[in-house]
């Protein structure tokens, strides 16, 4: 489904490769084409010039020239016209010249016959204003019919046109223009567009992250269906937290897994470094292996493009916010063949809670290689260094969620101890993505990435008030850990034909390997008179020992989407092999676990020519488990399984896409206590999540940006041992709902000012154990942003903003998920700075 896109500069920006990955010079922009070859349909263009992917330039003419008068059968599926066009060159061994402002919004209901060249253009452009004439042998012009057929005076000035833009599918992690995307490679890990993806699965935009000021990726999904960000509050600052349909998601980088031990060294990427970020729904095994339940975040770096790009930025706001960014981007050759970008961050604030502070530095180098039109290399970069963050501590329900005759506890309440309170964190990085064209319909790709993660960590941390209510008990954990990550994914993905059914079929092996190793220790603490706190307690050495965790997963996957006209058939499916051996250092004795699995998915999707698309899948996820049950056996993964309905409706006439999806998400193998040895864990747990989602995202036009969203839950625990059988989860509403405009003035006296605003509502939550009830919220944010450029041409590039989030200070409590820890959500932040962009 092309993207309908408006871009903001009086340039066209050129592709550098087209669909099936062959790569050309880029044509001038005042000609508003590029080359490409073989487009398939549903691929997203803007202003392309098509080379025969059969009569290269070099090929004799009067060959092409037989071959565009000759007959012989054509079926190019119902869909946008510009895709169409392109499919039909491809078959056809011709090549066709446009430019996509003439087709964007068009669809046309498709071809199925015997035609000549010449007669295939003239029936897919039928009732439009539009003709195709062969301008060269082989190559044919799409372009306006004369004034006198058309009905357009002649010298009339037509209207503004907006042009699409994308990156070529060898390269689609590119950026997006507006709040809109069309193709999502997680979800099927090729470049699908998202209206014939059988999951529902959301794209966070680099735009909109900007406009709404995201510093961490909570606050990017913020306006996302599905999605309940920090689900600790004010405390999320330090790691993400948050869940996708009631359960917790897993976080990936460039469409591989941030790996992480289970302890304390979680990754945690900086959203000023991606250019967007994809969030699947739902379990995903079949294509990525062992999973969370709930989903995959997906972040997509920035990447070097061919056009310079120079912008840097500073920030200033409450809490003692300081921000300096860079973003560097280019070709090193007039070629575009060696690209780069260089992306930074600097960033230091006091925290929410009392006596905190976060501290960041980061920088992500990365550099592109395309020796040839085939082949691209892209090595990518990261030294992200995290000094000190935000507590992690939490505050009593008596007095946040619950009375106390003391009263409200401040928001800002520090349960910890500052001459105990540590955190450090380093991560460093280094990978790469590869792909090359056999030729135009078969492509390989290897993705690998290195990851690393050294991190100490100290806290104290409360354990609920005494009878008194005053008094706080307390606990003290240390943890230094090392986490050493290496992933690789190779793929092989061929488009074919058997009969009427086109084919994108894609075959994988992948690798995980985690090397990690954490010094941990517990013990008591001093406790803490909360109206009378004293945070310079002597905390005595706490008990700590060394454990060090070896796993390896292998994982083989094939797909096949198959395409019947409108009809689209996914089948899936997935072989895992885990082992892991985890050794206590102070006596060497070794814990040895292996699981295999098989996961499976099917999707079922229905394109109609106006741009509606119903769809119904199902999907399985699994997890292994550590232990043993009383028998000593070990414990079976973790299995889930969701079945999904829904509608996709992208329009034609403007630049949107409306998602309504129904799903029943089940978890099994879950841990519980064993009902008849409580002593040990029975792996006989069952939890459910069934909900509605609905979610819009508009580009009205190059001014308008609107994203609305809505979510129903109903989630329980349907099989449990421990008390929570029946109960709802802590911390997931069952109503959530959002909205978000974003507006900038291009004309009249207040050109160049822009203004967005957006409402955030959250439903009641639940205690842990259900005792209680949490009060619904609502929050306001708010922005205003100004070129200043426009007043006065010496400042061109410069532009100055304000951003206010939970702009009425909402004081409110975000989640109870224990019977002890209750967190406060965030109050008002304000942002205001200035970036020069040139």
């Amino acid at each position: 489904m092309p993207s309908r896109r408006a871009l903001r500069s009086s340039s066209i920006s050129l592709f550098q490769r087209g669909a099936r990955g062959r790569r050309f010079k880029s044509l001038p922009a005042g000609a508003a084409a590029l080359a490409l070859r073989g487009i398939p349909a549903g691929l997203a263009f803007a202003g392309i010039a098509i080379v025969p992917t059969t009569f290269a330039a070099d090929a004799p003419n009067a060959v092409a020239a037989t071959a565009a008068a000759s007959k012989k059968p054509y079926t190019v599926p119902a869909g946008a016209l510009g895709a169409a066009l392109s499919d039909f060159a491809s078959q056809a061994g011709v090549g066709v010249q446009i430019d996509t402002r003439l087709v964007e919004g068009v669809r046309t209901p498709g071809l199925n016959g015997t035609y000549t060249v010449s007669e295939g253009f003239a029936a897919l452009l039928s009732g439009t204003n539009l003709e195709a004439s062969e301008s060269s042998a082989g190559v044919f012009l799409v372009r306006q019919r004369p004034a006198s057929d058309n009905g357009v005076p002649e010298g009339a000035v037509l209207p503004t046109v907006k042009v699409s833009a994308r990156n070529a599918p060898i390269n689609p992690y590119g950026p997006t223009v507006g709040y809109v995307a069309s193709t999502t490679t997680t979800a099927m890990k090729t470049d699908t567009p998202i209206l014939e993806t059988p999951q529902s699965v959301s794209v966070i935009t680099r735009e909109q992250m900007t406009q709404q000021d995201a510093q961490t990726l909570n606050a990017a999904v913020r306006y996302t269906a599905g999605v309940t960000p920090e689900t600790r509050g004010g405390t999320a600052t330090r790691y993400d937290l948050l869940t996708i349909r009631g359960f917790t998601a897993d976080t990936y980088w460039n469409g591989l897994k941030l790996l992480q031990n289970g302890q304390y060294a979680v990754p945690q990427l900086d959203p000023y470094l991606m250019e967007r970020i994809e969030v699947l729904k739902g379990p995903v095994s079949v294509l990525y292996g062992q999973a969370a339940a709930g989903g995959v975040l997906d972040q997509e770096s920035k990447l070097p493009s061919r056009e310079p790009l120079h912008d840097v930025g500073i920030e200033f706001g409450n809490y003692g916010h300081k921000q300096a960014t860079f973003d560097f981007s280019g070709p090193f050759d007039q070629d575009g063949r060696y690209l780069y970008r260089l992306t930074a961050l600097a960033r230091s604030e006091d925290g929410q809670i009392n006596t905190t502070r976060n501290e960041r530095i980061a920088i992500a180098p990365s550099f592109t290689w395309r020796p040839d039109k085939d082949t691209s290399l892209t090595l990518l970069g990261l030294f992200q260094r995290d000094p000190r963050s935000t507590s992690y501590g939490s505050v009593p329900p008596e007095g946040s969620a619950l009375f106390n005759p003391y009263g409200k506890l401040p928001i800002d309440f520090y349960d910890g101890d500052t001459g105990f309170e540590r955190f450090s964190r380093t991560q460093e990085s280094i990978g790469y993505q590869f792909a090359h064209n056999f030729n135009p319909d078969w492509t390989v790709r290897s993705n690998a990435r290195y990851f690393h993660i050294s991190q100490d960590y100290a806290s104290v941390y409360s354990n609920g008030l005494e009878s008194d209510f005053r008094t706080l008990d307390r606990g003290a954990i240390s943890s230094q850990e090392q986490l050493n990550t290496f992933e690789i994914d190779n793929q092989l993905q061929g488009k074919f034909s058997t009969g009427p059914v086109h084919h994108t079929l894609l075959t994988g092996f992948d690798y995980q390997h985690i090397g990690s190793s954490w010094n941990m220790g517990f013990g008591a603490a001093p406790t803490l008179d909360i109206l009378n706190p004293d945070y310079q307690q002597p905390i005595g050495p706490l008990d700590t020992a060394l454990t060090r965790v070896r796993l390896n997963q292998y994982g083989l996957y094939a797909q096949d989407q198959m395409r019947y006209g409108p009809v689209i058939l996914t089948l899936s499916g997935r072989e895992d092999w885990t082992n892991t051996t985890t050794t206590n250092a102070s006596d060497n004795s070794q814990i040895q676990q292996s699981a295999r699995a098989f996961t499976k998915r099917a999707g079922l999707t229905y394109v109609f020519d106006n741009g509606i698309a119903p769809y119904v899948s199902y999907t399985e996820s699994f997890s292994p488990q550590t232990g043993t049950d009383a028998g000593g056996k070990p414990f079976d993964p973790e299995r889930a399984h969701q079945y999904e309905v829904g509608v996709k409706f992208q329009p034609n006439n403007y630049d949107a896409l409306l998602t309504i999806a129904w799903f029943d998400l089940t978890r099994n193998n879950l841990l519980t206590p064993d009902a008849n040895n409580p002593a040990f864990q029975a792996e006989t747990g069952e939890a459910r999540s069934r909900g509605v989602e609905v979610e819009a995202k508009a580009s009205l036009s190059d001014s308008l940006n609107v994203t609305a969203s809505y979510t129903y839950l109903d989630t329980k625990y349907i099989k449990d041992n421990s008390g929570l059988e029946g109960k709802y989860f802590a911390a997931v509403p069952q109503n959530q709902a959002s909205a978000w405009a974003y507006y900038t003035q291009r004309r009249g006296p207040l050109a160049g000012l822009s203004a967005g605003a957006g409402v955030r509502y959250t439903g009641q939550t639940y205690s842990y154990d259900n005792s209680y009830k949490l009060s619904s919220f609502l929050l306001v944010d708010a922005t205003l942003r100004y070129d200043l450029g426009r007043a006065l041409p010496q400042l061109k590039g410069t532009e100055v903003y304000v951003n206010a989030q939970n702009l009425l200070n909402k004081h409110y409590v975000a989640s109870c998920i224990y019977t002890t820890w209750c967190y406060f959500g965030y109050g008002r932040q304000v942002f205001a700075g200035a970036n020069y962009h040139w």
